[in-house]
C-alpha cells in the first residue's frame, strides 16, 4: 500500500501579532511547527507503514523553511518526501494549493492519501477534499478511527457534532483525519536533527505543469482585500476581593444590575419577522438546507436569516436547496416561512443520509444550471465536506467558516473569516460566481417564521417531488456510479446536545484552568441551580476531560446563552468567537492578566475558582 500524507509548516498561532498601524501580522521572530493535526495524519500512516509493502512518502507546499517540516515527517517514518518549493507558488488560496498538490501526488499512484482535518492558521479544512475531486477518487473527512485491511477495505468513523458515523470505503481514497486517530507524538530531537541532514527534493511549479499562471495567487479564485482586528464591545467590571465570599456578593449584585438573572424563557430567540413579501426575479442566494434525525437544524434557518441582506443588496430571491429523500419535502413550508422565497428541492429516495459523491454532484448540476449570485453552506462536517467537494468541481472560490457577510458598493460579496486562530478577521472575495462559502452555526439570529408566507400544504408534499407549483422549484439529483464510500452506521454521542445548548439559557464553560477531570463535579451545585449546561474549550477537549459535542469556539460551537460563566478560561479569540452573541459573560480566572479581563467579559472575578465558586453558588442561592 502506497501511502501519501500531505503536510503543512505553520506558525505557532499564540505567538502572532496584530500590527494596528500596519493593518499586517507579524511573523518575524514567531517559531513554526508541524500542523497539529497533520501529525496525527503522520503518525496514523507510520502505523500503518507496518504492515508488509506498505511505505510512506510526506508532501508540502510552502517557503524554504517548510523543509523542517518534512524532516519530522523522515524522523516520524516517512520513506521519501518531496518540497514543492517555487515563488510561483506563493500567495495561493485553498483551490490553487490542492490543485498543486493534486498535481505532485499524479506524479506516483497513491493508494491511500492522508490529511490533517484543517491547518490552525487557515481552519478551513478545504484543501484535502479540493485535492481528492482534483485526483477523482472518493473522500472521507473528520475522521477519528482508520482502519485499513489486506484487502483495500477502509472502515472509518467520522467525529461529527452529536456523534459518530462508520463509513466503509474502498482504496483509493483520502481521508482527513482529526483528534483520536492516532497518537499525538513528535519524534525525537536526535532523530530530527539526523532528518534534516537528508537530501529534500523540491519541486517547481514548471515541474507540475506548462501553464504556471495556474498556481499561487495568479490561480487563486479568491482574495484578501484586507486584515482587521478583532474588537469587543464589552467593558468588564473588575472583582478583586480579598475574600471569595465579598467577591462573590459584588459579581451577582453586578449580575441583578445587569438583569442577568431573570433566566426564566431566556436563551436563544428568534429575530425579526420573515418578510412578508417574496422577491421576485433576480441574482439568486442559495441556501443549502441540511437535515438531520429530528428535522432541519437550526443552522438553516440562521442561513436563511444571513441571506437576507444580501438578497436584498443584489435585487434576488433567497433560496433554499435541500436535498434529501421524498419524505424531505414536508420542510417546504418550513424553509418558506424562515425566509426562502424560493424552495428547489433535488429529492431521490437514495438520497437518504449524506453521501459526498451524490450531495456534491447534485448541488454542482443545480449550479450550473441556475448560476446563482451566491451559495451558503453550514460550517459543519457534512457542509465543508460538501462544499469543498463542489467548489473544486466547478473551479470557484470558497470561503470557510464565515463570521459575516457583507455586500460592498461595487456589488461584490465580502465573506468575513477569522484566521489564524481568530487573532484577525479577513473579508475574503472571489473572483468566480457564483461566491461559495460556508457559515458558522450560531453566529446569526433565525428570523421568527412567518406564517404568511406558506407556499403549499405540507401534507399534500409528502413521499412524493412536488410539481412546479408557486415558488417550489423541482431539482433534478445527480447519482454518481462507481464504489462510494457508504455510511453504515451511526452512534449518537451519550449526551447528543446539540439542540440543548442552542437553547440553553445559560452555560458553564470549564477551561483548563480548572485542574483537571476530576474537579469538574465541584461545578455542578452551580450548574444545577442556574439549570446551565456545561461547556468547555477546545484544550479541555484535547486532554479528554469532556466531549467534542460541547467544545464552544473557532473549532466548535457557538451559543448564545442570556448568561455565560467561565471557569479556568483564558479568554482567547478561538474560544469567545463562539460566545459573541451571549449576554451577560461572569468569568473567573486567577490571573489578573486573562484574556477575558481585556475586554471579553462583563465581570471579571480574580481569584482561585475552587474559593469562589461556592460562595458564587451561596450568594446566588440567596438570589435566586
Amino acid at each position: 500500500m502506497k501511502i501519501a500524507v500531505c503536510v503543512k509548516w505553520t506558525p505557532v498561532i499564540s505567538r502572532l501579532r496584530f500590527d494596528p498601524e500596519t493593518k499586517r501580522i507579524v511573523r518575524e521572530g514567531v517559531p513554526n511547527e508541524l500542523n497539529p493535526f497533520d501529525v496525527l495524519a503522520m503518525n496514523r500512516a507510520a502505523e500503518l507503514k507496518r504492515e508488509p509493502g506498505a511505505d510512506v512518502t510526506a508532501f508540502t507546499m510552502g517557503p524554504p523553511d517548510a523543509r523542517r517540516g518534512l524532516a519530522r515527517c523522515l524522523a516520524m517514518g516517512a520513506d521519501a518526501v518531496f518540497h514543492l518549493n517555487d515563488v510561483a507558488f506563493a500567495g495561493a488560496d485553498t483551490l490553487a494549493t490542492a490543485r498543486a498538490l493534486a498535481l505532485a501526488l499524479r506524479r506516483d499512484a497513491f493508494d491511500l492519501v492522508l490529511f490533517g482535518a484543517n491547518s490552525v492558521d487557515a481552519e478551513t479544512g478545504q484543501v484535502g477534499p479540493e485535492v481528492a475531486e482534483l485526483l477523482g477518487i472518493p473522500q472521507v473527512t473528520s475522521v477519528a478511527r482508520l482502519d485499513v485491511d489486506a484487502d483495500g477495505g477502509v472502515r472509518a468513523e467520522r467525529a461529527l457534532e452529536n456523534g459518530v458515523e462508520v463509513v466503509e470505503a474502498r482504496l483509493p481514497l483520502l481521508v482527513c483525519v482529526t483528534e483520536g486517530v492516532a497518537p499525538d507524538t513528535l519524534p525525537a530531537r536526535d532523530d530530527v536533527r539526523a532528518a534534516e541532514e537528508r537530501d529534500i527534493p523540491e519541486i517547481k511549479a514548471a515541474d507540475l505543469a506548462d501553464d504556471i499562471s495556474q498556481f499561487g495567487a495568479a490561480g487563486s479564485p479568491t482574495w484578501v482585500a484586507e486584515i482587521r482586528q478583532t474588537e469587543s464591545s464589552r467593558e468588564p467590571e473588575l472583582i478583586e476581593e480579598e475574600s471569595a465570599v465579598e467577591a462573590a456578593r459584588r459579581a451577582v449584585e453586578a449580575l441583578r444590575a445587569r438583569g442577568a438573572l431573570e433566566l426564566s424563557g431566556a436563551g436563544r430567540r428568534p429575530g425579526a419577522p420573515a418578510p412578508d413579501s417574496l422577491r421576485g426575479d433576480g441574482p439568486e442566494t442559495w441556501v443549502v438546507a441540511e437535515g438531520g434525525a429530528s428535522g432541519l437544524r437550526d443552522v438553516t434557518f440562521e442561513l436563511l436569516a444571513a441571506a437576507q441582506p444580501v438578497a436584498d443588496a443584489v435585487g434576488g430571491p433567497v433560496v433554499a436547496l435541500l436535498i434529501g429523500e421524498p419524505d424531505a419535502a414536508i420542510h417546504t413550508d418550513a424553509l418558506a416561512q424562515a425566509g426562502a422565497d424560493q424552495v428547489a428541492l433535488a429529492l431521490d429516495p437514495r438520497l437518504g443520509a449524506y453521501a459526498t459523491d451524490a450531495y456534491a454532484s447534485t448541488l454542482a448540476s443545480a449550479i450550473e444550471a441556475r448560476s446563482p449570485f451566491a451559495v451558503l453552506l453550514p460550517s459543519t462536517p457534512n457542509g465543508r465536506d460538501m462544499a469543498a467537494r463542489t467548489a473544486a468541481r466547478l473551479g470557484l472560490g470558497l470561503t470557510g467558516d464565515c463570521i459575516g457577510l457583507e455586500v460592498d458598493a461595487e456589488g461584490r460579496l465580502a465573506q468575513l473569516k477569522p484566521a489564524f486562530g481568530g487573532n484577525v478577521v479577513a473579508p475574503i472575495y472571489s473572483r468566480t460566481l457564483p461566491n461559495m462559502a460556508t457559515v458558522r452555526p450560531g453566529v446569526f439570529d433565525a428570523l421568527a417564521p412567518n406564517d404568511a408566507r406558506a407556499f403549499s400544504d405540507p401534507s399534500a408534499l409528502a413521499g412524493h417531488i412536488p410539481p412546479l407549483v408557486g415558488r417550489v422549484i423541482a431539482i433534478p439529483a445527480a447519482l454518481p456510479g462507481g464504489d462510494a464510500p457508504i455510511a453504515t452506521e451511526f452512534r449518537a454521542a451519550p449526551d447528543d446536545d446539540a439542540a440543548t445548548l442552542d437553547k440553553a439559557a445559560a452555560v458553564i464553560c470549564v477551561g483548563k484552568g480548572v485542574g483537571g477531570p476530576e474537579e469538574i463535579p465541584q461545578l455542578y451545585e452551580l450548574r444545577d441551580l442556574l439549570g446551565a449546561e456545561l461547556v468547555c474549550t477546545r484544550d479541555v477537549v484535547e486532554a479528554g476531560w469532556m466531549p467534542r459535542q460541547r467544545q464552544v469556539g473557532l473549532t466548535g460551537r457557538s451559543i448564545a446563552p442570556a448568561l455565560y460563566v467561565g471557569v479556568g478560561v483564558r479568554g482567547d479569540f478561538n474560544h469567545t468567537v463562539g460566545i459573541q452573541r451571549s449576554g451577560t459573560a461572569l468569568v473567573v480566572n486567577n490571573s489578573r492578566r486573562a484574556s477575558f479581563f481585556r475586554g471579553q467579559c462583563d465581570i471579571g472575578i480574580v481569584g482561585d475558582w475552587r474559593e469562589v465558586i461556592p460562595a458564587l453558588t451561596a450568594a446566588l442561592r440567596a438570589a435566586l
